[in-house]
């Protein structure tokens, strides 16, 4: 696979001066609708074509605010208000549990999330909501004292035009928490990973604090001259492993036991932290992602007020990619040939341990759907058991994951290009019926309808990433594989609700495509 750590280079998106981010839409020329093979969407991203496709008919979407909020919800001591209409933000009710759990996880005080609304109605479109957003930060600091309030902007404010940073500006004299608006208006853009871009540029712009720099400080004497060195090798050996929402507890440690291995002293950062750590994040040696699509704009705004390389190569899943992400970190760290020892180390005992699962999973076949660089991750390390990959569905796709169809063997694999559209989905499991259906989990249960077999993509309790996330995944993919009875039993009582007509249709033809040199080839799935 090719070398992802310079598609940032060159790019320059002046992260510090800007209001609110550049929306995925222009920065990384992504496509949310496509269907075809890996072959024929790796060319069409070459012309710039596939990202002007959109659809005829959208069965659902997400929402930025939603997946902004998924990131300060986990911090500690934050309030967080939405500022919208009643109905925008309703899912934190859903998500407090998993949130409560996650902390407890990850050993963090298993506090509640706090959140308020502006709960803004007919008249605050008319006359502006900014009074209710003043009332609700007020009300924040006197009833909770907490060290930040950040401040989600929904997608009303953001059409009548409230003002909500100069709002924040006038009244951070009177509170002592820190104020940080996030613009992640649903419509700015059709990319719901936007809301990530959102949250990480308000959040580091009003709260990371500029690095110490050691060099300007006056030595006294040679005790002090020693801390200091002291000070610098310490930062120089120390990354910043950004962590994301489908980053389980095992995950962190896991990837953290591989770094420290290497020497390496490991934050794992930023969700769940706490605001003093975000504060610091400035001052590691090395940024290191996990996901480009949580991770891109991360890193660059670090890049561009710090200076702080990154590596943000591919996700570490499988045994390819995980010693790729190895590497690249080697490399970076000037670690090369301790990386090669520990690299041979783990494969070794990884591979003997994976034996007895081939015999279960060679000549099976598979879909996998979800986020494009943990899809494509999963897809090319079950290949390499043995199974033959029928097709994936990537919420969106873009150029950080074209390097990654050259790892699917077959270049007419289908892909199916789709944020949500459970129903063209299910068209294409019907006609193809792969023996096991690897996925995000609010389609799991549109599939076991079919009779397909199941596992989750990610969980929050369940180690996927390194070495040690192989053999569990493996194990998992072993055990559904081995006792089909549950998908049997729910498709013979749990219809869906489409009718014949629909899966005898082509989903292609809801996709309207945009200028392109030359047609782009069909999917082989008819």
């Amino acid at each position: 696979m090719a070398d992802n750590n310079n598609l940032l280079e060159g790019l320059v998106y002046n992260y510090t001066s800007a209001t609110e981010p550049p929306t995925r839409d222009v920065r990384i020329e992504p496509t949310n609708a496509y269907l075809g093979s890996c072959h024929s969407l790796k060319r069409a991203m070459g012309q710039g074509c596939a990202k002007f496709n959109s659809r005829y008919f959208s069965q659902g979407n997400g929402c930025q605010l939603n997946l902004a909020l998924g990131i300060v919800r986990s911090f500690q001591n934050v309030v967080i208000i939405i500022h919208g209409p009643l109905g925008c933000g309703s899912n934190n009710i859903g998500l407090a549990g998993f949130y409560k759990t996650a902390r407890a996880l990850k050993g963090k005080p298993a506090n509640d999330v706090i959140w308020i609304h502006t709960n803004l109605d007919e008249s605050d479109v008319i006359n502006g909501g900014v009074v209710k957003l003043r009332e609700a930060v007020l009300y924040a600091e006197r009833e909770y004292r907490p060290d930040v309030v950040v401040v989600g902007n929904s997608c009303v404010p953001g059409i009548i035009g409230d003002d909500i940073d100069s709002a924040l500006e006038e009244l951070e004299p009177q509170v002592s928490a820190k104020l940080v608006p996030i613009h992640c208006e649903g419509f700015r853009s059709r990319f719901v990973a936007s809301g990530y871009d959102a949250a990480y540029h308000g959040l580091l712009k009003k709260l990371a604090d500029p690095p110490v720099r050691i060099e300007s400080v006056l030595l006294g004497s040679s005790d002090e001259e020693e801390r200091l060195e002291k000070i610098r090798r310490q930062n120089s050996r120390t990354v910043n492993l950004l962590n994301v929402g489908s980053t389980s507890r095992g995950d962190e440690v896991e990837l953290s036991r591989i770094l420290s291995s290497l020497g390496l002293t490991v934050n794992v950062l930023p969700l769940f932290g706490h605001i003093d750590e975000i504060a610091k994040m400035g001052e590691a040696g090395l940024n290191i992602s996990i996901c480009a699509t949580h991770d891109d704009y991360l890193i660059g705004h670090l890049k561009e007020r710090f200076g702080t390389p990154y590596v943000i190569d591919t996700l570490p899943i499988g045994i390819k990619n995980t010693n790729q992400w190895l590497r690249a970190i080697g490399e970076a760290m000037n670690l090369k040939e301790e990386t090669e020892k520990l690299i041979e180390l783990e494969t070794s005992q990884l591979l003997e341990s994976l034996e007895p699962f081939k015999a279960t999973l060679a000549g099976k076949t598979l879909w996998v759907g979800g986020g494009e660089t943990r899809i494509f991750t999963t897809a090319e390390f079950f290949q390499s058991l043995g199974m033959k990959v029928l097709g994936l569905k990537p919420h969106n796709f873009d150029r950080f994951a074209i390097p990654m169809l050259d790892d699917i063997e077959d270049p007419e694999t289908a892909v199916a290009v789709a944020a949500g559209q459970p129903a063209e989905e299910l068209v294409y499991l019907k006609r193809l019926k792969p023996d096991l259906y690897v996925g995000h989990g609010g389609a799991n249960g549109w599939v076991l309808k079919l009779g397909i077999p199941t596992i989750p993509l990610y969980g929050q309790s369940q180690n996927y990433m390194g070495y040690s996330g192989a053999f569990e995944l493996a194990r998992k993919a072993a055990r559904a594989l081995l006792n089909t009875n549950l998908s049997k039993k729910i498709s013979a009582n749990v219809p869906l609700p489409f009718k014949q007509v629909w899966y005898d249709s082509n989903p292609q033809d809801n996709i309207k495509e945009g200028q392109q040199e030359e047609p782009v080839a069909r999917s082989s799935v008819k």
